[in-house]
Formats: structure tokens, C-alpha cells, sequence
């Protein structure tokens, strides 16, 4: 097996003075005042027998003899880390008013709106097509709305009219539904 320096380990005794072993490990020559690469060329190499080679790397402190400076340079391998990141497309679509989206498509939802929408059911939905509100309304406005249309159609209001009586039974159990529905007790969990 040939070393990235070009020699074979066990061709080399071991660089510790007065050691007969063979240097089957190699290490860093490291040169006093300088980094381990050296910047013209590839580094040097030495070669170690195992206790030595232990011996070396616990004793091996990679800054030794290095400013504060080249210490400083060596840590911080990213040369922005310091400074502040801008905004990522932070006005791409800052408002609905810079966009005609007539379908909504690219409106932006909140979090806890995206987490409910996913969840919504097709009860959900068809309870809440029965108040006339689309898929983002929160558990607040689903009540807020109930309570106009109640008002609106309560068969006291209305004379006993069968008409409404049915609309009112109808919104009834729409409004039951959703207060009822997992989709929006989570909404209601994360506002």
C-alpha cells in the first residue's frame, strides 16, 4: 500500500529518536511558526511506530504557533457567518394587490390556515359551503356567521315559514358539524 507521500509504510524506521521499530504510521512534519499544508506544495510527512504514533497525535495541537489572526481564519471557514442574511424574496408577493389572482390560487395562508385546510373534510366542506364561507374561515367567523343567518332565518322571525324553518334546521347542523370537527378544534388550538 503506497502512502500519499510515496512511501511504503514499514520501509521507514520510526522518526522518534532511538527506536528500533519499523514507521508504519505516518504524520505531519510540522515546521515551527507555520500551518500543517504548507502553501507551495503538498505536505511532508514523517513516519511513526504505533506507541509513538499515539504518543505524537496526543500531544498534536494543530494551532501550535499560529497569531490570532491565522487562528481566527483557519475557525471560520464561511466569510459571511458574521454578517446578517438578507430577506429571501422578501417582496415577491408582498400583497394580493399586486397579483389579479381571481381563483386565490396564489393567496398566502397562514399556518395554522394551510394546517386546517389539509385536514378539512368534505363534511367540512360541504358544512361550510351551507354557511356561505369558503375553506379558510376560522372557527370565529363560522360562528360570527351562524349567528346573522340564524338571525335571519329563526322561524320566530319568519312567521313559522317552512321555508326557513328548513334553511335554520340546515344551518343548525352545519354549524354543529364544524364545532365539532377535529379540522377546526386544531385551529382553534393554534390561534
Amino acid at each position: 500500500m503506497k502512502t500519499k507521500g510515496g512511501a511504503f509504510p514499514g520501509n521507514h524506521g520510526c522518526a522518534h529518536p532511538d527506536c528500533p521499530e519499523p514507521g508504519d504510521y505516518r504524520a505531519p512534519v510540522r515546521r515551527p511558526g507555520s500551518a500543517f499544508a504548507a502553501p507551495s506544495g503538498p505536505p511532508e510527512w514523517q513516519f511513526f511506530c504505533l506507541e509513538h504514533v499515539r504518543a505524537f497525535n496526543a500531544g498534536w495541537n494543530y494551532f501550535d504557533g499560529m497569531s490570532e489572526d491565522a487562528i481566527w481564519k483557519a475557525q471560520s471557514p464561511y466569510p459571511t457567518w458574521d454578517r446578517e442574511t438578507r430577506a429571501f424574496a422578501h417582496n415577491a408577493m408582498a400583497g394580493e394587490e399586486r397579483i389579479d389572482d381571481m381563483l386565490g390560487v396564489l393567496r398566502w395562508k397562514t399556518a395554522s390556515e394551510a394546517a386546517r385546510d389539509s385536514h378539512l373534510s368534505r363534511e367540512d366542506r360541504q358544512a361550510l359551503s351551507k354557511l356561505g364561507l369558503p375553506d379558510t374561515a376560522t372557527l370565529a367567523e363560522v360562528k360570527a356567521k351562524y349567528r346573522q343567518l340564524a338571525r335571519r332565518y329563526h322561524p320566530d322571525a319568519n312567521e313559522g315559514s317552512r321555508e326557513h324553518e328548513a334553511r335554520f334546521h340546515a344551518l343548525n347542523e352545519a354549524y354543529a358539524h364544524l364545532e365539532a370537527s377535529a379540522s377546526f378544534a386544531r385551529g382553534a388550538a393554534q390561534r
